[in-house]
């Protein structure tokens, strides 16, 4: 299956812009992620130093997979500054965005859709691992959690202490000679949310199938590269994945194939399945209008 249409003007076109806005080149400076908007301590302004690559996910919601361009736009940094109006939300600001890249970029895309490889999450035999979420609590978009109290846990990693526990999902990653691990304690997480998690650390389109509806607590750790014993080895992925284990993730200690299913009761089988994909088509090296 292959469907394809051409992305124009989206954002221009509903009429939502900044306030004021700056766009410059950089050439290598250090990246600075994009920061503030809605829900942060800088509701109404959106700055940062970054390649136009991150500038076209983060406008478009894309995983870094889904994009192909120009090499340009992965190694150009780009200061950009905005003012956003009184009362727009996440979208809003997304859409605005969109329509700074149109207009400062002249940027065209092209979106299609592929059959790709992709891998399916669904429920193990024996079932899920998963604890349902009591009820919601109140949460500011875009708010991170306070640092919870910390103890040594039996994984050898970082734990919450007894009796303490976050609010909101929460997440550490940790870096040493020997590997880095990544660790989350999961709060009101439907599989939906997980499966984009998921798919960001597997380079590839995670598809949730568990047929699991409600929103979940748990506990997701896993070794990225090489673990250093830190987490124990556990076994090989299943066969039926083994030879299509990312190469990014490899499994000296726990790989996320076996954390996945050890942990939460799910499996990541591969497959393949319609993942929509992106091609910068047009777009200026220098930006325009500032």
């Amino acid at each position: 299956m292959r469907m394809v249409w051409v992305l124009m003007l989206a954002g221009a076109a509903l009429g939502q812009t900044f306030d004021a806005a700056s766009v410059k080149p950089v050439g290598n400076a250090r990246v600075r992620p994009l920061r503030g908007g809605p829900g942060t301590n800088s509701p109404g302004e959106l700055s940062g130093a970054a390649t136009l690559r991150a500038l076209i996910l983060r406008a478009y919601d894309l995983k870094d997979y889904q994009l192909a361009g120009p090499n340009w736009m992965d190694s150009e940094r780009y200061e950009i500054t905005a003012k956003i109006p009184v009362g727009a939300g996440k979208a809003d600001v997304a859409r605005m965005l969109q329509a700074l890249l149109v207009e400062r970029f002249h940027l065209e895309l092209r979106r299609e859709t592929r059959e790709l490889p992709v891998y399916f999450l669904t429920v193990a035999k024996g079932g899920a691992k998963l604890r349902e979420s009591k009820a919601a609590a109140e949460q500011v978009e875009g708010e991170r959690p306070v640092s919870p109290k910390m103890a040594h846990g039996a994984d050898g990693l970082p734990d919450l202490a007894p009796g303490s526990d976050v609010p909101r999902s929460y997440e550490i990653v940790l870096a040493g000679s020997d590997g880095i691990i990544y660790k989350r304690w999961a709060r009101r997480e439907s599989m939906q949310d997980l499966a984009d998690r998921l798919s960001v650390a597997l380079n590839r389109t995670v598809v949730n199938r568990t047929g699991l509806a409600g929103q979940y607590d748990f506990t997701l750790a896993w070794s990225v590269e090489s673990a250093g014993g830190v987490i124990p080895r556990t076994g090989p992925p299943p066969d039926e994945i083994e030879s299509h284990a990312t190469p990014v993730l490899t499994d000296p200690g726990l790989s996320v194939f076996n954390a996945v299913k050890e942990q939460l009761g799910l499996l990541l089988q591969p497959g393949k399945g319609p993942v929509e994909m992106v091609t910068v088509t047009r777009a200026e090296r220098v930006p325009v209008g500032n």
